[in-house]
């Protein structure tokens, strides 16, 4: 029998609801979406997942009018009975935290390995902003790239 440190965890029915305007973010939807293991505990990352979910709310402030009551407003259709607006919604959050943490964890490990490793996070880390970004531009109705000429 072999022992893995980080490969159970325990659903953690824990919920991040913010202003009724945006969608409610499951911790256990993250984890999955962005395959945060158990090493990160519940509490940790909770308190990033609040970042985030701060973050992206601040992005999208501007969709917020009288018009618009929930973010729904703004989705062009619907997958599985919800609009499309709650999985970007879910993506831009989910990847804000993958990039926080690994960041965070990254550099626990000063050994050469550990150093190998931070390394080898980094593009891992620029794949989640980016993924972040393309999820809110979606929702915001722009493209993934503005190229402005000099």
């Amino acid at each position: 029998m072999s022992f893995v440190a980080n490969g159970n965890k325990t659903p953690s029915q824990i919920t991040i609801s913010s202003d009724p305007f945006y969608p409610e973010i499951a911790l256990d939807d993250i984890r999955e979406t962005v395959r945060i293991d158990g090493t990160v505990t519940n509490e940790r990352l909770n308190q990033i997942a609040i970042e985030e979910v701060i973050d992206v709310n601040r992005l999208l402030i501007s969709l917020k009018t009288p018009e618009a009551q929930t973010l729904a407003h703004y989705s062009a259709g619907f997958i599985a009975g919800k609009p499309y607006t709650d999985y970007l919604y879910l993506s831009a959050v989910a990847n804000g935290v993958a990039a926080k943490v690994n960041e965070k964890y990254r550099s626990y490990d000063s050994s050469n390995s550990g150093n190998k490793r931070a390394d080898d996070l980094t593009p891992s880390i620029d794949e989640s902003r980016r993924n972040k970004n393309w999820a809110i531009q979606q929702i915001l109705g722009k493209n993934h790239t503005v190229v402005e000429l000099i």
